[in-house]
């Protein structure tokens, strides 16, 4: 009963106490991190090598293999499983159970940095840890415009959500990215006397940003690699294929037809019945599920008072 007698003898220090507790509470309350779905490290390690401009063939030999040769004798390994695509390699580790996957990170990076037999033009292997990120809002894109101007402004939106504060990464489905289609006459071609290889050559020595993309033709793809001229219409229709002495020149567009067309689509996005695109907010460790739903609740209200004609904007949550 001592406890009881001292309360009512002193009421005034356990009211105190009390108001010390409850304020102790409502500032740990606030100062907890709000999660929908909590970030969870999973037992994986992943390793991404680019290689610009690569075909998979050639990352496989030269960056692929060389990196599960050396990992796979690790005793930590379980399964490896990796995938070569065109200028970028994937390798993903699964490891054994009660693995200490700090240490196992610190083991293969080194292991990794001592290959010197990488090509001089791939960039340095990216390792990490994979985790679970699950998205806090999605803002969706859709309407009756044009496809063109739909994935335009869905870059738009997406540059702005990232300045958004607390906004990790933002992912985007159902968009397809522009093409440059040059096709060659193959009439104006035999008449003129040019080569498929003279195109090639033209377009590898011209075309910025690596890589270059590909030719189709019967014998199979064609990748291209290159740096010049600004990948457009207009520019690379200019390019010239061969010159006299007389100073005529003979430029690609003459012999082929160029143009810009949307790239066959990936993954096709419906909302509504009408074409859409949607992006996926994912946040950072740190920042608050409900603060960052908030930004962007705010972010699609003002976009839906500045989005083109026929288009509208939705939230997911």
């Amino acid at each position: 009963m001592g406890i009881i007698q001292f309360s009512i003898r002193n009421s005034l220090i356990v009211n105190l106490l009390l108001l010390v507790i409850i304020i102790a509470g409502v500032l740990s309350w606030r100062s907890m991190p709000q999660e929908m779905f909590p970030i969870v490290d999973l037992d994986l390690v992943r390793i991404v090598t680019e290689y610009e401009g690569a075909p998979p063939e050639e990352i496989e030999k030269q960056i692929t293999i060389l990196i599960e040769e050396e990992i796979e004798t690790l005793p930590d390994v379980d399964v490896v499983t990796s995938e070569s695509s065109e200028g970028l390699s994937k390798i993903e580790i699964k490891l054994k159970a009660d693995v200490d996957v700090d240490e196992f990170l610190r083991e293969v990076r080194s292991v990794v940095d001592a290959i010197d037999d990488f090509p001089i033009q791939a960039e340095t292997p990216e390792i990490s840890r994979l985790k679970t990120r699950f998205p806090v809002v999605s803002v969706t894109l859709y309407g009756s415009t044009e496809l063109g101007v739909l994935y335009e402004t869905a870059e738009d939106v997406r540059r702005d959500l990232l300045g958004l504060p607390g906004v990790a990464s933002v992912g985007i489905a159902g968009n397809q990215e522009w093409e440059l289609w040059i096709i060659v006459d193959p009439h104006e071609m035999a008449a003129r006397n040019v080569s498929l290889n003279e195109v090639q050559n033209a377009l590898t020595e011209n075309l910025q940003d690596l890589p270059g993309g590909s030719l189709q033709s019967a014998e199979g793809d064609i990748l291209l690699r290159g740096m010049g001229v600004a990948s457009n219409a207009k520019a690379v229709g200019e390019l010239v294929l061969r010159s006299n002495a007389g100073g005529g020149q003979l430029t690609l567009s003459e012999i082929a037809e160029i143009d810009l067309r949307l790239e066959e689509a990936k993954t096709i996005g419906r909302f509504n019945g009408e074409s859409s695109v949607n992006l996926t907010v994912t946040k950072t460790a740190r920042a608050s599920t409900i603060d960052v739903a908030e930004a962007v609740r705010l972010y699609t209200g003002y976009l839906q008072e500045n989005l083109p004609a026929g288009m509208k904007a939705g939230l997911l949550f």
